[in-house]
């Protein structure tokens, strides 16, 4: 590939496309925006008028040839055939996340990059949160001895924008856990590597969870306990106890480091210190990320989140759905009917 931009489409354009991916793709110079693609022409052509791409199409099939690079941001229902079909055509992809619905629909997507070389990033953005990166090089280095127990409460509702609801519906291939907690399956993944499945809750009911508690194990058996929440407010951070220590861990909403050596009275808690990213977080995500996946291109080095890294925690969330049961609540059982003189709801 030689040094003149990136040819790049847009393939999805919603409201996280429109406000965070378009703005890293305008500010690169090492790639183009040529082309806006929308299942509503007007809105791919309202885009494209705005960052002037010549191309505004309701469909991604003419895209071949006309492109190197292609982000896909579009629901999740359609990331493994969009992506397969621009993949064979030797058009390299970043896919937002989740990669697919189901391991099986991410193994079709690596197959078709390996089939032409084309390089498949998944949209993973959260590893590059600078407390991100450094709880990887932490946990990484062994510094806190061996794992002994992981605690997650993660809030979910109402940060990212949306232009439709698409990702509420069971089309989406699952809720709360698909959407968000992907993310957070990545991060431990990232940090602390492979994980098993023991037991799964969801509030699902037929449709997709809003509320949901995943039991997991780490490899070397230690525990790992996940809460996640489009409803309410949680703690929104990570707690990992260690051999020698324990460290909490917020990448945003709070951005903290807390550590606390065993045996030690003292705590220390403070951010890790990045110039750009402290101007312009989300914006600062997103272009790390083009950044990375442009290296990947023109360099043949992975990307940070390839194929095989974006599938591992679609597989985990898979895993924890064959193994769905009913998340119960106080108010769900008969005695809390009882005592109010009511035989159910």
């Amino acid at each position: 590939m030689s040094e003149r931009p990136l040819r790049a489409a847009v393939v999805g354009c919603g409201a996280v496309t429109e406000r965070y991916h378009l703005p890293a793709l305008l500010a690169s110079p090492d790639v183009e925006v040529v082309a806006c693609v929308d299942p509503s022409l007007e809105r791919a052509r309202s885009l494209a008028e705005r960052v002037r791409a010549p191309l505004a199409l309701d469909g991604h099939a003419g895209l071949a040839g006309s492109v190197d690079l292609a982000l896909v941001a579009a629901p999740n229902a359609v990331h493994e055939r969009i992506a397969v079909d621009l993949l064979s055509a030797g058009v390299h992809v970043l896919v937002e996340k989740p990669m697919a619905r189901s391991a099986a629909e991410c193994d079709r997507m690596i197959e078709a990059a390996a089939a032409t070389g084309a390089v498949l990033s998944v949209g993973h953005a959260y590893r590059h949160y600078p407390v991100a990166r450094f709880a990887h090089e932490l946990f990484a280095a062994g510094a806190l001895g061996a794992v002994r127990r992981v605690d997650v409460r993660q809030n979910a509702g109402g940060r990212w924008p949306a232009a439709s609801t698409a990702v509420l519906t069971r089309e989406a291939g699952g809720g709360v856990l698909l959407d968000i907690g992907v993310h957070t399956l990545d991060l431990l993944l990232w940090w602390l590597g492979d994980l098993r499945v023991v037991a799964y809750r969801d509030d699902a009911a037929g449709g997709v969870e809003s509320e949901c508690e995943a039991e997991l194990e780490l490899g070397g058996g230690a525990p790992v306990a996940v809460e996640l929440s489009r409803t309410r407010n949680l703690r929104d951070t990570t707690i990992v106890k260690c051999e020698r220590g324990v460290v909490e861990i917020g990448i945003y909403e709070p951005a903290v480091v807390r550590l606390a050596m065993v045996g030690g009275g003292t705590t220390l808690a403070g951010g890790v210190p990045d110039a750009e990213f402290e101007r312009a977080p989300v914006q600062t995500l997103f272009a790390r990320q083009l950044a990375d996946v442009v290296a990947a291109v023109r360099h043949g080095a992975p990307p940070l989140v390839g194929g095989r890294e974006g599938r591992r925690a679609v597989a985990l969330v898979e895993e924890c759905y064959a193994l769905r049961r009913p998340l119960r609540r106080p108010w769900d059982y008969p005695e809390a009917y009882a005592a109010i003189g009511r035989t159910g709801p």
